[in-house]
């Protein structure tokens, strides 16, 4: 029995395969007639690696040995089928692990199978509900996949309407931390109030002024390590980014490349800005960009549309109560018991 929980704890470990095999290409090179001693050289054999390729090329090859049982190349990667390809690139270092984890898995299962423990509650409902949960995902996934982009706007219009979103600007940033009233101080760096912030971000900003190299004082006073670490570097942004608070996007937009905006205050921190480059996609280049946004967003309305269709109305909310108080007045859908024999509320719960 194939347990469908098998793509949970995992442990590390790391796996190599000890054998090679040559490559079907490879052959040893005759050396030209010689009165000498002749020489031989042979072209060093590949080793082929990786799942697939291993299976592929000698599927009984015997790749690892789990309770005395021998397990092949194809047995193993059959074994990895289990976990979507996108999922399994995370565990490229750990595949003897993830092998382990399925095959006890399986086994497993399958000792719980002679003991009819998958006929029994509550298991046999939480078999059939984890089943109908990933044939939910996969019918889901083939109306997205099947959702073509008839009636979306046409790239160009879109394009031209939405000039913002294809204005990209490389940001750099010093980040001045403070902590706001009423919240606990978790670091030095912001331990210090708003007011103390500001002075230090004008000082900051007073250096910049008198010719200070931005990356150098970025990597000494800004508070947000990572980007000081990169000199101050905090990414590419699209102009018209909804994600972009109001006052940075203002802040950008004043900019040409070079210049340094004064403190924007954030969340927590006074930013100082530097545009260090600004770009404006053609319709060319965004055309792939804008395609793959459209029929994304044709897939979420297709999976929205479906999903809708099976929004609950809840026709008796004592049934739903979880809460144990006197009887409600609402009507239920079963006959009042008499009040010596009222049953409590139902237990707690998705029914």
């Amino acid at each position: 029995m194939k347990s469908s929980l098998l793509l949970s704890g995992f442990v590390c470990a790391a796996v190599t395969f000890a054998q090679a095999t040559s490559s079907p290409g490879s052959t040893s090179q005759t050396p030209a007639p010689s009165s000498a001693t002749p020489t031989t050289s042979s072209a060093s054999p590949l080793k082929v690696r990786g799942p697939e390729a291993v299976a592929k090329q000698e599927p009984n090859r015997v790749v690892a040995t789990i309770n005395g049982k021998q397990i092949t190349a194809k047995q193993a990667a059959d074994l990895l089928k289990a976990i979507p390809p996108e999922q399994l690139k995370q565990y490229e270092s750990n595949l003897a692990s993830v092998i382990q984890q399925i095959y006890t898995s399986q086994q497993l299962a399958q000792q719980a199978v002679k003991l009819n423990l998958d006929q029994q509650s509550p298991y046999k409902e939480q078999i059939e509900l984890n089943r109908d949960s990933i044939l939910a995902r996969a019918y889901l996934n083939k109306v997205a996949s099947t959702t073509s982009v008839t009636g979306a706007p046409d790239p160009q219009q879109y394009y031209n309407s939405h000039q913002e979103e294809f204005d990209r600007v490389k940001l750099l940033g010093i980040f001045v931390g403070f902590n706001p009233p009423g919240t606990p101080a978790t670091s030095a760096s912001n331990s210090r109030t708003e007011e103390q912030a500001r002075g230090k971000a004008d000082d900051i900003e007073k250096k910049l002024k008198a010719g200070a190299d931005f990356t150098t004082l970025a990597r000494t006073e800004s508070d947000n390590q990572q980007s000081a670490a990169r000199g101050g570097e905090i990414g590419t942004f699209s102009v018209g980014d909804p994600q972009l608070p109001a006052d940075l996007k203002t802040a950008v937009e004043k900019l040409q490349p070079g210049q340094v905006s004064e403190p924007v205050r954030i969340p927590n921190a006074l930013l100082i800005l530097k545009l260090e480059s600004r770009n404006k996609l053609t319709f060319d280049q965004a055309k792939p960009e804008i395609v793959q946004k459209l029929q994304n967003e044709r897939n979420q309305a297709a999976v929205k549309q479906e999903v809708d269709k099976y929004k609950i109305q809840v026709q008796d909310p004592d049934f739903f109560s979880t809460a144990a108080g006197p009887p409600s007045n609402i009507p239920s859908l079963q006959r009042s018991a008499p009040a010596s024999t009222h049953p409590n509320s139902a237990p707690p719960g998705k029914p």
